[in-house]
Formats: C-alpha cells, structure tokens, sequence
C-alpha cells in the first residue's frame, strides 16, 4: 500500500511534527509512503532520510505533469524509488491550515482538481485534523464544495471548522471532529542544553503581524511581557519555531529591550519539543509550540491571529490563557500570574495534564479509525 502525504514539509516545526506523527502511528513493514516535493523547496534530503519516496510531481502553468510518469519504465521508477501518481492508494492531507479566505483560492483550486482526479483513480482521500474556513469567497466555496464532495473523510480541528465543512455539504458520515494530534510526539531533551528553572520559552510569529487584526501592537507587547516575565525574577528566551521570519522578529524586539534575550534555535522537531518540555512556562504564537506546551501539561500562554487558537485553548479548557494583543498593562499583568504564582502554576499544570491524556486518547483514536477505513494489511 502507498499513502502519499500532502501538505507537509519542512517550512515550519508544526508541519514536521504532524508528519512525525503520521508516520510513527501508521508504518508498517508493508506501508510505503511518499510526498510529492514542494516546487519552492528541494527537500528531498529532509524526505529520504525519514524513508520517504518522492512521487513524481511537476505543476507547470496549471497543468499536473507528474502524470507523465507512469511512461517510465517501472524497473527504472524502482531503481531511484520513484512513485507515480497511479501507484497511490491513500491520499491524506496534513495541511493544518491551508483552505480559508485568509489564503485565497489557489490552494483550494489544486486540490480540488487533483481530488476530482484521484476520485476516478479510486483513491481514498482522508483530510487530517485541520482547521478550515471561513468561505467568503464563491470561488473558494466552490472549490471547497467539490473537494468536500471527493474526500472519503475530512476531519476539523475545532468546531467551527467542522460547522464551516458542514455548510458545504451536510454529511456527518465523513465529517468529523478531532483535535490536533502532535501531543503523540515525544519529545527529546537536547544534550548540553543548558536552561534552568526560571526558563521561560517564548515562540514569536510573523503571521500574527502579517494577518492579524491589531499587527502594530504585538512587537510592544511581546516586548511588556519579556520585561514583566524578568520584573519577576524570570528568565525568557526565544524559540525559533519558524524560520527566518520569526528571527527576525526576535531580533526586532531585543532591539527594544535593555537587555537582549536569548535566541535559541533547533533543527529536529522532537528536540524542540524537548525543550518546550523542560521550561518553566511557554508563552507564543506558533500553534504547534503552544499545543507542544499544553500537551506537556505546562502553563501556556498564546497570542493567535485565526480561530484556531481559540479553540485549542478551548480543547483543554483554559480559554483565559488566549491573549488579545490589545490587553491593558494591568490585565496583562493579572494573566502572568499563571506563569509567575507557584501555586497558581502548579493547580493549573494538573489541570492541563488531565486534559491532555483525553486529547491524547483521542488522537490514538484517530488512527484507529483510519487504520480500519483504509485497511491497513496484518
């Protein structure tokens, strides 16, 4: 059986993580998976080292020329492990957060072409837990209308999402809720890393300024809370969970303070989460760092810019812990306490401990019942 995953890559830890994870919950000996490479990106060297083919895949002015492949020879296909889009058996899409207005039509448009495609090859084609909408757009609806109508199973991460989905087609059979599944990742201390106690992680996002509603002010707040968190006798330092961007605003904000902070930076995902794991308290706007954190029952704190942040506070039942970028000094103040109270820390700790073995029950869930609907062998 060949499953191709789609939406996933190196361009962000998330993205990583969720691929980690499909991959540790799904391989067998008889699974063989691939990924059609991104046309921005030669990531052949991060897929091949995860034992992961390349399907052949070339999009060139709308047209899918990847298909040209089964006319070569299946002898040499094998010789460099190259996998032809007839070769598939599963499609599942990790996009996390691809399909919405807030990213227009274009990602909407692929897929549903490729969908109607695979549809007729007999392709089962599973959506993973993402988030989706809104569809504004009568183009992205209709787009989002025909991918609906091919997938064999979608699955929404929030409630909203999964009444945007119904919206489109009212069929609770392939429509289903589940939450984010990157807390089955474990995460790995680093050797030599060196934090101690009063560690507290702070994970910046350029999306929070790029398409948030109030962008100019979240560099001034993110620079109140590293002087609040060190009012406290507390240590922050930057995770970088983004790339480039996100270091960059980093970097931006230690100009604004007296004393820089730390910039800390690792490649592999389950190290990340290793770190994460071994801080006082996380406090960001990356989604998959701040679902790392709760996941490891610490005291997290978020600034979001879409609907998906909301409701993974929502998910373990610390709504307060969402920060709007508007907050006055005081309140902001009031909501540290998280972090810097031990005891309001620790109560809270537990609660986010128990919440997360649920969520995490459900995730196991998740892959039971694609195990089942795809038919996996043995």
């Amino acid at each position: 059986m060949i499953i191709e995953i789609r939406g996933i890559g190196s361009h962000n830890k998330g993205a990583e993580m969720m691929l980690l994870v499909i991959l540790q919950e799904l391989r067998q000996d008889n699974i063989i998976f691939a990924v059609s490479p991104l046309k921005s990106l030669c990531e052949y060297p991060f897929y091949s080292r995860l034992g992961i083919h390349p399907k052949l895949s070339l999009r060139y002015k709308g047209i899918q020329w990847g298909i040209l492949g089964k006319y070569i020879p299946k002898r040499l296909r094998n010789l460099y492990g190259l996998v032809t889009e007839e070769e598939v058996d599963v499609i599942l899409d990790s996009s996390g957060f691809a399909y919405s207005d807030v990213w227009g039509v274009d990602p909407a448009r692929i897929t549903a072409y490729e969908s109607k495609r695979w549809k007729k090859q007999g392709k089962r084609i599973i959506f993973m837990p993402q988030a989706f909408g809104p569809f504004n757009d009568p183009n992205l609806r209709k787009y989002m209308k025909c991918i609906v109508n091919c997938a064999d199973l979608l699955y929404a991460r929030d409630e909203l999402s999964y009444r945007t989905l119904l919206d489109l087609e009212n069929n609770t059979s392939k429509i289903k809720v589940k939450p984010d599944f990157t807390g089955l990742l474990d995460g790995v201390v680093p050797e030599h890393l060196e934090i101690d106690d009063s560690a507290v992680c702070i994970v910046p996002n350029t999306m929070v300024i790029n398409k948030g509603k109030t962008p100019e002010r979240y560099l001034p707040l993110m620079v109140k809370i590293v002087e609040l968190l060190r009012e406290s006798s507390l240590e922050p330092f930057f995770l970088i969970f983004g790339g480039a961007e996100d270091r960059r605003l980093a970097q931006q904000i230690n100009a604004s303070l007296a004393k820089p902070a730390r910039i800390m930076e690792e490649n592999e995902p389950v190290k990340i989460k290793g770190i994460i794991e071994s801080c006082l308290a996380l406090i960001g706007s990356r989604f998959h760092a701040l679902a790392s954190s709760l996941y490891s029952g610490k005291v997290t704190l978020g600034i979001g810019w879409s609907h998906k942040y909301s409701y993974l506070f929502k998910d373990f039942g610390f709504e307060e812990g969402l920060i709007d970028p508007t907050v006055p000094e005081f309140e902001l103040r009031h909501i540290l306490t998280y972090v810097v109270e031990e005891n309001k820390r620790q109560d809270l700790q537990l609660k986010l401990r128990l919440k997360a073995n649920d969520i995490k029950s459900e995730s196991r869930q998740l892959f039971k019942e694609i195990r089942s609907f795809v038919g996996f062998p043995g």
